[in-house]
């Protein structure tokens, strides 16, 4: 034999020999508490788990992260975050991190362009509601709801362009000392895709995060996964399900395996989040719930849905989206959904029926469990 042609069947050998040695992937998957005030999941595909701890490990580190730099509640030696600056209104800039800059600014642009509903500057309503709901909270979930007139005192000091923002220096300035910055409908699902994105450029090709009702995927399912789904789609890619608020007019029987969700979506790079009224809430003494999603028009918890569910590619918009279209009549709500290319939406309307835009009708990739909910 020629030593050309040795050298390449060694080669050529070798490189059968090398896959052979290489792992084939696994799944693995890992639950993180406390970033958020929430419980945030992931799951990914590596040939070892120190990869996959190690995907863990930046994940862990961004999440405390972001939820530091965008807290409005307390402050850190370390850190110049929302609270600072809520608490230097009227007093001075404060130089911030360039994530926080980047998300006020997004946020503002949205609520110029996209719509008014989301406002990072009604921070002083949604403190009274926050402060009335801590309060409920500490006696069975049970309490009193604020005045009219105390929550419309509240409302002359949230406009949006009493924040100002220098780009170039990296400051933040409130001109108004009552005003209070509040990014509580855009901060997770921003700070979700941040990470999705950075777990991307580390070649990261196929996972799933969810975080609190903001879910993001990359890629697809590289090990089929066995059984029966309501979509064999569902064996190859990922699929995401539209929970369930398990009570009123969503209430199931006891023990119905179907009771978790009431819709299911296959996804591949797109993101889902889900606002609704069933999990950050209170009751007055007549049983009435009260939720943390306040209608600025009304500067009273909306009432016109059980759960909004947006789906888009972007989880930071996708997190406004939610917001924004709980926060009006079903009608403007499909309007503004299906003026955006890319976006798509599902409502669960309070008698129990189920609504979608008009991207997802006939739609095969989406599978909704109780048919007679359609509406």
């Amino acid at each position: 034999m020629k030593l050309k042609k040795l050298i390449n069947v060694m080669i050529v050998l070798s490189f059968l020999l090398l896959m052979g040695c290489q792992k084939k992937p696994q799944l693995y998957s890992k639950v993180f508490t406390g970033p958020f005030d929430t419980i945030t999941q992931y799951m990914s595909y590596a040939t070892n788990k120190d990869d996959f701890d190690s995907q863990c490990q930046m994940i862990k580190e961004k999440l405390e992260y972001y939820d530091r730099l965008f807290d409005k509640y307390s402050s850190y030696d370390d850190i110049n975050n929302v609270k600072t600056i809520n608490d230097n209104a009227g007093i001075k800039a404060v130089k911030v991190d360039q994530a926080l800059i980047d998300l006020l600014t997004i946020s503002i642009e949205r609520y110029k362009t996209i719509s008014n509903k989301v406002n990072i500057a009604f921070g002083s309503v949604i403190d009274i509601w926050h402060d009335y709901r801590e309060r409920a909270e500490s006696h069975n979930g049970v309490g009193d709801v604020p005045s009219k007139k105390e929550l419309e005192k509240a409302n002359l000091h949230t406009n949006i362009d009493s924040i100002k923002i220098d780009k170039k220096a990296k400051t933040v300035y409130i001109s108004d000392k009552l005003v209070s910055i509040d990014v509580g409908a855009t901060a997770k699902g921003y700070a979700i895709e941040l990470i999705k994105q950075d777990l991307i450029k580390s070649g990261v090709d196929n996972f799933l995060l969810s975080g609190g009702g903001n879910v993001a995927s990359h890629g697809k399912r590289k090990i089929t996964k066995e059984g029966d789904f309501y979509l064999k789609e569902c064996q190859d890619e990922f699929c995401v399900g539209i929970e369930s608020p398990k009570n009123g007019n969503f209430s199931h029987k006891e023990g119905d395996a179907d009771s978790e969700n009431e819709a299911v979506l296959v996804v591949q790079g797109e993101s889902i989040v889900t606002s609704g009224d069933y999990q950050r809430f209170y009751e007055d003494i007549h049983g009435v719930r009260y939720h943390h999603l306040i209608d600025p028009a009304t500067l009273f918890p909306a009432v016109h849905f059980r759960s909004v569910s947006i789906i888009t590619d972007d989880s930071g918009l996708a997190d406004f989206l939610s917001s924004a279209v709980f926060l009006m009549s079903y009608e403007d709500g499909l309007k503004l959904v299906n003026s955006l290319d890319g976006v798509e939406a599902i409502w669960l309307l309070e008698d129990g029926k189920i609504r979608m835009s008009n991207g997802l009708k006939d739609n095969d990739r989406v599978y909704v469990i109780d048919k007679s909910r359609l509406k």
